[in-house]
């Protein structure tokens, strides 16, 4: 088939995004291709404001990638002085960084997609040069606490006196689902009930081995993630399922719930919320890969699966603490 390559650069960003597009698709089956709409629509904009900049350095095509790795560093270097003289948090460069190296991935698939005899775009180096560079000179996007985890999630779900935020919390902190994921999304206008097709039975843990209860959950991009928790836990959802029907409620009612239990506790601080047991669920899932073998690269990407996310580096932000 024959090649037709847009003229325009803002057309060839959207040619090369359109090809790793691949929404509610499988990590397993698009590791790196776009799946969440979210993600898509950010890393398009970030590299159309690179694309505007390219323009004002004389470059006419994507494919002249030593010219496009060049401005590049130029780009980046703009940036993070900005970023840095404008106080902006550390996220802001790293969500950069992130599109930027999406964009990468993007060319060089675009050119071996199509047979092009051109050389690949290679910024591996560089954008991990600005990525350092930026943990020094920007702050963190936190200024509470460096992990929201919570120090003892089990006493703080024991105090949830309501069985449905109860129940909702001990599926966030042993399976790693988002509050939409257990009933509660945060915006009012979605229903996103966790039903009994939700209910995937008892089967193996794929790290341990152990039994486990299988909960499917749709959630951030449209996506179906199993997420394994304990059989006891399973089972209570079962029952809750088998008399009210779906598991539901509204999302600052659950996070109200769960603050009390962190104030009645002694762990409450500003932002953790629900979502501080997802991040307790991380970081004792990663050290449970580590305990049975996984690397560290294998505990990161199996931790990335079991909570829903995109990128590894996202992953991070969970694990660390």
């Amino acid at each position: 088939m024959k090649h037709r390559w847009p003229r325009s650069l803002h057309s060839q960003v959207e040619a090369i995004f359109h090809a790793i597009r691949s929404f509610r698709a499988a990590k397993t089956d698009s590791s790196l291709g776009l799946r969440s709409f979210g993600s898509w629509k950010v890393y398009k904009y970030e590299a159309h404001r690179f694309v505007a900049f390219l323009l004002t350095m004389g470059v006419i095509t994507l494919l002249d990638t030593l010219s496009v790795r060049n401005a590049m560093a130029e780009y980046l270097e703009e940036r993070l002085s900005y970023y840095v003289e404008r106080k902006r948090s550390r996220q802001t460069m790293e969500t950069l960084l992130s599109a930027l190296g999406k964009f990468e991935y993007a060319v060089n698939h675009y050119i071996e997609q199509h047979g092009l005899e051109v050389h690949p775009l290679e910024t591996e180096a560089l954008r991990r040069e600005f990525y350092a560079r930026s943990r020094k000179l920007l702050r963190k996007s936190s200024r509470v606490f460096d992990t929201r985890a919570y120090p003892d999630p089990v006493r703080l779900i024991e105090a949830i006196h309501d069985g449905t935020f109860q129940l909702q919390a001990s599926l966030q902190y042993e399976g790693g689902l988002r509050a939409e994921g257990v009933g509660a999304p945060s915006n009012r206008r979605v229903k996103n009930p966790l039903t009994g097709e939700g209910l995937h039975g008892i089967g193996s843990d794929p790290v341990t081995g152990g039994a486990v209860g299988i909960v499917a959950s749709v959630e951030k991009g449209g996506k179906e993630t199993e997420h394994y928790v304990s059989v006891e836990t399973y089972r209570r959802l079962e029952r809750y399922i088998q008399s009210n029907g779906k598991l539901e409620s509204d999302y600052f009612d659950c996070v109200d719930a769960i603050n009390r239990a962190a104030q009645e506790t002694g762990q409450y601080a500003p932002g953790r919320g629900s979502h501080g047991l997802k991040h307790n669920f991380a970081q004792e899932r990663y050290l449970e890969c580590i305990s049975h073998g996984l690397s560290h690269e294998q505990a990161l990407q199996q931790t990335s699966l079991e909570t829903s996310h995109f990128r590894l580096r996202e992953t991070l932000t969970y694990t660390r603490g």
